[in-house]
């Protein structure tokens, strides 16, 4: 208790220096606690990017021959889907699907309400083994949906179905002649396809995207003739084979298939595409942290230069006290520890004051973030650690010097 008190006595007493040692800590704490922050956020959801890939996948898009066409080529239908059946007996294809379709329908809500606003649907490929499309109200698909008549719709078209978003969820609506049931409303903001998210949408007619189980598309599709639009194939290789070589045995077959289509079939490997963006931004943020880290070097060694320059004035300040001390029997060793702990105290207050200020920071940052920072004990044991461990260095020379002073000179100094 009298090393605490002797600590705040000396804080006290040095209430400038001490305050602008703590101010370089606190931001020095403060940046280690949003880089690790950030850095984990950033790391869990490339993680979660790369494993809604998921390994051994591939993506078939085509390029029409078209320049014109080619310009829109999100609105071409080089795929059927009564070759999908075929195209699965493909040796080395585990499993293929549409990576994404589309139907222009008039809804109408199953009771009394006629909603005479187009709108596109978007089906979820069972390829999928999770979607990735988020819920405002209600909850998004599970593999449980993939035999069941569902439906996700916008927030606008369950504001305008039945009023508000709530109200929605449960209740039914008849496209095409089956009912559905909506089970989650989606923010359309959100969950715009990226495929068309360059399109300006000033020249085209806005359609809301909604969201059914393949399946129930597949079953909608069957009044069109099978002509729905299916833009993409996606392929999952069965293990062992590679992944290229199965996708190329698919674009062989679809050009037998459709032998007077003007344009090419072209592989993407989704999982080489995401590890390789991971990487990418890896390397970018690996970069921003160096010169983070650098700032907070600087930071913690100013503020620590400060520290020691408070605890010299200290030790000058406290001669004769530490000359009687050790006069009656205190030994340098217990005088180093006393000022090393009181160094220690002076960086920890710095040091709690920088994570609340880090917690708070990275808490407002989250707002532009396009993730969540994720904040874990070992971030805060780490911030505790580094300014316990910036006390004792930037302690121990004036601390050692108090522990060596002789009795008699620094009594009568």
């Amino acid at each position: 208790m009298n090393l605490i008190k002797n600590a705040l006595v000396n804080i006290k007493g040095h209430k400038l220096r001490v305050i602008m040692a703590l101010i370089w800590i606190i931001i020095g704490i403060t940046l280690v606690i949003l880089i690790s922050s950030i850095g984990n956020g950033l790391k869990e959801e490339v993680n979660k990017a790369v494993n809604n890939v998921g390994p051994n996948k591939a993506t078939i898009n085509f390029e029409s021959s078209n320049t014109y066409m080619d310009e829109f080529n999100i609105f071409l239908s080089p795929f059927a889907y009564k070759d999908l059946e075929e195209l699965s007996f493909i040796e080395g294809v585990e499993k293929i699907g549409p990576s994404n379709s589309g139907i222009d329908e008039n809804i109408i809500y199953s009771f009394d309400a006629y909603f005479d606003k187009k709108m596109t649907y978007i089906d979820v490929s069972p390829i999928k083994d999770e979607s990735n499309i988020s819920a405002l109200f209600g909850r998004s698909f599970s593999l449980d949906d993939e035999n069941r008549d569902v439906v996700m719709i916008t927030l606008q078209n369950a504001s305008e179905l039945f009023d508000s978003p709530e109200n929605a969820i449960g209740r039914g609506i008849t496209i095409g002649g089956y009912i559905f049931e909506v089970i989650g409303v989606l923010d359309e903001s959100v969950n715009m396809n990226e495929e068309v998210s360059d399109i300006n949408y000033d020249d085209f007619y806005y359609m809301p995207t909604s969201y059914m189980p393949n399946k129930a598309f597949e079953k909608l599709s069957k009044q069109y003739d099978n002509t729905t639009e299916i833009y993409a194939l996606d392929v999952v290789a069965s293990k062992n084979y590679d992944v290229f070589e199965v996708t190329n045995k698919v674009i062989e077959r679809l050009n037998e298939l459709h032998p007077n289509i003007e344009g090419r079939y072209l592989a993407e490997d989704l999982s080489y595409q995401a590890e390789a963006q991971m990487y990418e931004l890896e390397s970018i943020t690996s970069s921003i942290n160096k010169v983070v880290i650098l700032i907070t070097f600087i930071s913690l060694f100013v503020g620590g230069i400060g520290v020691m320059n408070v605890m010299y004035v200290s030790v000058m300040e406290r001669q004769r006290e530490i000359g009687i001390r050790r006069a009656i029997g205190a030994k340098p060793r217990s005088i180093l520890i006393q000022f090393l702990i009181e160094s220690v105290f002076i960086t920890l207050i710095g040091g709690i004051l920088g994570i609340i200020v880090g917690l708070i920071t990275t808490k407002y940052i989250d707002n532009y973030l396009p993730f969540k920072s994720i904040l874990n004990l070992n971030s805060i044991l780490f911030a505790s650690l580094t300014t316990i461990l910036v006390g004792i260095i930037f302690g121990i020379v004036p601390a050692f010097k108090a522990s060596k002073l002789d009795p008699i000179k620094a009594i009568y100094k």
